[in-house]
């Protein structure tokens, strides 16, 4: 009879190449927020998969970029700290385009660590055939000795492959977590993600990494979840943003934010949004100690 295997497995790159979709595939629920922009993840979120055989830790981390601010600084050490300790990094890579500078930084640090590599080079679907082939290679060339799958992600194509690959390098070991728990997070902290996700997908320009989210009140009445959030921001102008005309903008986000908390709690939600404005939030150590970002 086969050993139970069970394993913490990194997963890293640059931003907005697949990382929170990847392990929201692999855990079956939505354990990390997804959008378009850089910084979507900013501190390490774990999903866990266990079934009968193994249990897979996968570490969610902030996508590793180019150092232009303070938090920026924070979130590539938070990348780089995940790496300590693992059996295994995943390393993903948007195989549709040649690899770049921030690839190149993210495979020197996966490079450092003597835990076994896995690449998965996500978005096949948009990759051109004449591309195939120079776009494979050269990300090989960036982790010697990686094993490889070509995955898309939001259409599940390979994923049962990656995971083999993944689980291969998990060692023989009792479950790190009971069999019921899919992440480290709590249902507030996962629902104050919700409603930053829902902004991010509804902004763009400078108000998405302006924005901060968290709960400020959450009560349970029976079958009924009553929940009081706070979209951070640092000025006015990003406040009146996401307010829109006639608050048509913030009551867009609510709705879709409070769809997913339903789903998370299997309650009726109530869901009260405030906008607040903090300048320069993000320089601040204090607050972003009280957010629980460092």
């Amino acid at each position: 009879m086969a050993e139970f295997r069970s394993g913490i497995v990194a997963v890293v790159g640059r931003p907005n190449v697949g990382k929170s979709t990847l392990v929201n595939l692999m855990v079956g629920q939505k354990v990390s927020i997804v959008s378009d922009k850089a910084q979507t993840t900013r501190k390490r979120i774990l999903g866990i998969l266990t079934t009968g055989a193994f249990q897979i830790v996968f570490a969610d981390t902030p996508g590793i970029q180019g150092v232009k601010h303070k938090f920026n600084q924070i979130l590539n050490e938070t990348a780089r700290q995940t790496l300590d300790g693992v059996d295994c990094i995943l390393m993903v890579v948007d195989v549709s385009r040649h690899p770049g500078k921030e690839d190149e930084e993210v495979a020197q640090l996966v490079s450092s660590s003597a835990a076994p590599k896995v690449l998965c080079l996500n978005k096949m679907d948009l990759l051109k055939p004449a591309l195939v082939e120079d776009n494979h290679n050269a990300y090989l060339k960036l982790v010697p000795g990686a094993e490889s799958m070509m995955t898309c992600m939001t259409k599940a194509q390979n994923s049962d492959l990656l995971l083999g690959l993944v689980l291969e390098n998990c060692p023989e070991g009792p479950p790190l977590y009971p069999a019921e728990t899919i992440s480290d997070q709590t249902e507030r902290s996962r629902a104050a993600e919700f409603v930053r996700e829902k902004v991010l997908q509804a902004t763009r320009q400078e108000v998405p990494h302006a924005v901060a989210t968290y709960i400020e009140n959450w009560e349970v009445e029976g079958s009924l979840t009553r929940v009081s959030a706070v979209i951070l921001v640092e000025t006015e102008g990003q406040k009146a943003i996401i307010i829109g005309q006639k608050g048509k903008m913030l009551k867009a986000i609510g709705t879709k934010a409070r769809l997913d908390i339903e789903a998370m709690t299997g309650t009726k939600v109530y869901l009260e949004l405030f906008v607040k404005v903090r300048t320069n939030w993000r320089g601040n150590m204090k607050l972003l100690h009280e957010l629980e970002l460092v």
